[in-house]
């Protein structure tokens, strides 16, 4: 069964490049680009019926390296108690170290 299923593959596979050697330069050339179409649109639908759990894991690492960020950022400007050094005007933070004379050189 699957020796006749195999040969008759073999078979058609060799009958359409025989027509496709025996078609015109213009038809050769259609029928290749036909075939060069075909060939990504089932490369893009396998791409992304198999993508989307790396799409997915990706999300996830960057939702999660974000939040490490933003603690990071809050950790380093809160002085133990949660409250940072500094004063808020609206959404403009003024740190204590900015008050500090600076010294010529």
């Amino acid at each position: 069964m699957l020796h006749t299923v195999l040969a008759a593959l073999g078979l058609a596979t060799c009958i359409a490049l025989a027509v496709h050697m025996a078609l015109p330069y213009r038809a050769r050339s259609s029928v290749d680009a036909a075939v060069a179409r075909l060939g990504a649109w089932l490369q893009a639908q396998f791409d992304s019926a198999v993508g989307w759990r790396r799409r997915q894991r990706q999300t996830r690492a960057a939702a999660l390296e974000a939040q490490r960020a933003i603690r990071r950022a809050r950790e380093s400007s809160s002085n133990g108690d949660g409250r940072p050094e500094g004063e808020w005007d609206g959404n403009v933070y003024r740190p204590k170290s900015f008050e500090k004379p600076k010294k010529p050189h």
